[in-house]
C-alpha cells in the first residue's frame, strides 16, 4: 500500500525537475555556442582595423565613429536593422528542413560583438572598454539572449516539422504548433525592439564621452 501510495508523487516530483533541466540545458548550451562566438570575435578583434570594422557595420555594428555621432533615430533603427537580420535568418531556418544552422547564428552574434571588444581594447585600451560597458553591452546583451532564444525555438520548430514526414501519428496540431511558433518570434522581435530601445538610450548618454 505504501509503495502505491509514494512512488507515483515521487516519480512525478522527479520528472518535472529534469524536463526543467532538458529545457534550460538545451538553452544553455546555445548560450555557451554564443560565449565561444564572443571569444574567438575578441581574439580576432585585436587584429582588425578600422577599415574593416566600417565594412562589417551593417550586420554587427562595428562603426564607432558613426555611432558616436548619429542621433537617436539612427541610433535605433540601424540598432534593430542588425538584429533583424539574424532574427529573419532564423525565422527562416526554422521554417525549413535546415533548422539545425540556426544553431550557427548565436555564433555570429557573439563573434561580432567580441570582435568590436577586441578592437576597441586592442586599439583604444581602457577608454574602448569604458566605451563598451557603457555603450554596447546594455544592449547588445538584451538582443543576444532574444536571438539565442530564437535560434532555440527554430531549431526545435524545424525537428518537428520533419517529425510531420514520419510514419507515425500527429501528436500536436500543426497549425497550432506554426501559431505558437509565430508568436514566439514576435516576441522575440519585441524583445530585439526594446534592445535597440536599450543601445539608442545609452548611446545618447554617453557616446558623446568618447571620440574615436
Amino acid at each position: 500500500m505504501k509503495k502505491i501510495i509514494f512512488s507515483k508523487p515521487l516519480k512525478g516530483s522527479l520528472r518535472y525537475p529534469i524536463t526543467g533541466l532538458k529545457r534550460k540545458g538545451a538553452f544553455l548550451i546555445f548560450c555557451m555556442i554564443l560565449f565561444s562566438g564572443i571569444v574567438f570575435g575578441a581574439v580576432s578583434g585585436g587584429e582588425a582595423d578600422k577599415e574593416m570594422m566600417k565594412q562589417l557595420d551593417i550586420i554587427l555594428l562595428t562603426n564607432f565613429d558613426q555611432r558616436c555621432s548619429q542621433g537617436m533615430i539612427s541610433a535605433f533603427v540601424s540598432s534593430f536593422a542588425s538584429s533583424m537580420i539574424f532574427l529573419t535568418a532564423v525565422f527562416l531556418l526554422g521554417l525549413s528542413l535546415w533548422g539545425g544552422i540556426a544553431a550557427a547564428v548565436p555564433f555570429f552574434k557573439g563573434y561580432g560583438y567580441g570582435l568590436s571588444v577586441g578592437y576597441l581594447y586592442g586599439a583604444y585600451g581602457l577608454k574602448g572598454i569604458a566605451y563598451n560597458i557603457l555603450v554596447i553591452l546594455p544592449g547588445i546583451f538584451i538582443s543576444s539572449a532574444a536571438i539565442t532564444a530564437a535560434s532555440l525555438i527554430a531549431l526545435k520548430n524545424s525537428i518537428n516539422m520533419v517529425s510531420l514526414f514520419r510514419r507515425c501519428p500527429v501528436r500536436d496540431d500543426p497549425h497550432e504548433q506554426m501559431k505558437r511558433y509565430m508568436f514566439s518570434m514576435l516576441w522575440c522581435l519585441f524583445i530585439c525592439a526594446v534592445s535597440a530601445a536599450a543601445d539608442m538610450l545609452f548611446s545618447l548618454c554617453f557616446s558623446w564621452i568618447f571620440d574615436f
